[in-house]
C-alpha cells in the first residue's frame, strides 16, 4: 500500500510537468472522437471481433492460487487487466457498460451528456474533457477509451501511466452484437449480454413487422444531413453515424442505388455537392439537422425543394440527441423511433 501511494505521488509530479508541456497539443486531441475521427478507417483488423478477445494469462496470483489478472488482446497489443475490475473509468462506451450492470467510477463530460442514459449516471464522477488529474484521483484499476491509437497515441500513453487501458477506436465494432459481447467478455457478463441482445432482437423484429405493412419492398430510403461544424451536406452509409446501422442493418431498409453501390459496407459518410444530391436521394429521406437547410443551402435551396421526396412530404427529421449516438442503448431507441415515425407518416 505504501509503495502504491509513493508511486502515485511520483506520478502526480510527472503528470503536472507533462500537462504543462502538452497543454496546447492536447486541445486538438480533446475533440469528440465520435465526430472528428471517423472515416471508418479504424484499426479494425487488429482486434477483429472483440468478442473472445480475452486470452489466457496471469501475472499475479491471489492467496487461493487463482490468477488476479488476465491478458486482453487490443489494437495496442496485449493488456494485463484485473480479472474483476472494480474502479473503471471510461472515455467512451459508457452506455455499453451500463447495460451490463457495470457502473464506472468516472466518465468524460460527453459520455455523461448522452441523454439516453441520463437516468443511470448518478454517482459517476465527471472527468471533464479527459482530465488526467481527475482520473488519477479516482484511482482506477481499468480505463476504457474509444481513442484511436493511430492518431492519438500520446493520450493513450498518458492513460496507461494511470491504469491498464483498453483502447477500442470508434467504429471498431461491426454491429451491436459484436459491441455488447466484447464488453461482456471483459467483465464476465455473458448472461447479461445474452439477455439484453435477445430483447434487442425482439424489438428489431417488432419494428420490422410494424413498417412491413406500410413500406413497399422497392422503396428506397436515403440518409442525409447538414453537419453543423463545417455546414457541409452529407450522405451517410450503414455505419456508426446518424442512425445508419439502425436504418440499413437492423431495419433492412433499402438505400438508393448509388448509395448502395458506393457506400454501404464501404464508406460511413461522404460530403456531396448540391448539384449531385438528386443522385443520392431516395423515395424517402431521413434528414439530420434539417432546420439548417435554408441557412446552409441559401440560394441553392431550390435544388433541395425540387427533390421528389421533399415535394411529396417524405422527409423524416431526425432528432440529433438520439441519432448522433451509436451506442447499443441509442441504437435500440433509434429502431423504435424509426418504426414510429414511418408508420405515423403512412397513417396521416
Amino acid at each position: 500500500m505504501k509503495n502504491k501511494h509513493a508511486q502515485r505521488i511520483v506520478f502526480a509530479l510527472l503528470l503536472t510537468f507533462t500537462l504543462l508541456l502538452a497543454a496546447c497539443g492536447n486541445n486538438a486531441a480533446n475533440n469528440n472522437a465520435a465526430e472528428s475521427a471517423g472515416t471508418g478507417e479504424s484499426a479494425a483488423a487488429a482486434t477483429a471481433s472483440a468478442a473472445g478477445s480475452a486470452a489466457n494469462g496471469s501475472a499475479t496470483d491471489s492467496a487461493n492460487g487463482e490468477s488476479s489478472t488476465r491478458i486482453i488482446k487490443t489494437v495496442t497489443g496485449d493488456v494485463e487487466i484485473p480479472v474483476n475490475p472494480q474502479r473503471v473509468v471510461t472515455d467512451g462506451y459508457l452506455p455499453n457498460l451500463l447495460l451490463l450492470g457495470i457502473k464506472p467510477v468516472g466518465s468524460t463530460q460527453w459520455d455523461l451528456e448522452n441523454k439516453v442514459i441520463a437516468d443511470q449516471i448518478e454517482g459517476i464522477e465527471n472527468t471533464g474533457e479527459r482530465s488526467l488529474e481527475k482520473m488519477l484521483d479516482l484511482d482506477p484499476d481499468l480505463i476504457i477509451t474509444w481513442i484511436n491509437p493511430a492518431s492519438d497515441a500520446k493520450i493513450i500513453e498518458q492513460y496507461e501511466k494511470i491504469a491498464p487501458t483498453i483502447a477500442i477506436p470508434y467504429g471498431e465494432f461491426k454491429d451491436v452484437h459484436d459491441a455488447v459481447n466484447y464488453f461482456a467478455d471483459i467483465f464476465g457478463k455473458q448472461d447479461a449480454a445474452e439477455q439484453w441482445l435477445a430483447d434487442f432482437d425482439k424489438d428489431v423484429q417488432t419494428a420490422r413487422e410494424q413498417i412491413g405493412g406500410v413500406v413497399k419492398p422497392e422503396d428506397t430510403f436515403a440518409l442525409m444531413g447538414v453537419f453543423v461544424v463545417d455546414k457541409g451536406f452529407y450522405v451517410y452509409g450503414d455505419g456508426n453515424y446518424r442512425g445508419g446501422e439502425a436504418i440499413y442493418k437492423q431495419l433492412g431498409l433499402n438505400p438508393p442505388a448509388k448509395q448502395k453501390a458506393e457506400m454501404i459496407g464501404k464508406e460511413e459518410y461522404r460530403q456531396i455537392s448540391y448539384e449531385v444530391v438528386g443522385d443520392y436521394a431516395g423515395d424517402y429521406i431521413f434528414l439530420d439537422q434539417g432546420d439548417m437547410i435554408s441557412e446552409v443551402w441559401g440560394e441553392d435551396e431550390g435544388v433541395w425543394k425540387s427533390l421528389d421526396a421533399v415535394k411529396n412530404n417524405r422527409v423524416f427529421q431526425l432528432d440529433p440527441d438520439l441519432f448522433w449516438g451509436n451506442d447499443p442503448i441509442s441504437l435500440r431507441l433509434q429502431v423504435q423511433e424509426l418504426a414510429r415515425i414511418i408508420t405515423e407518416r403512412a397513417g396521416s
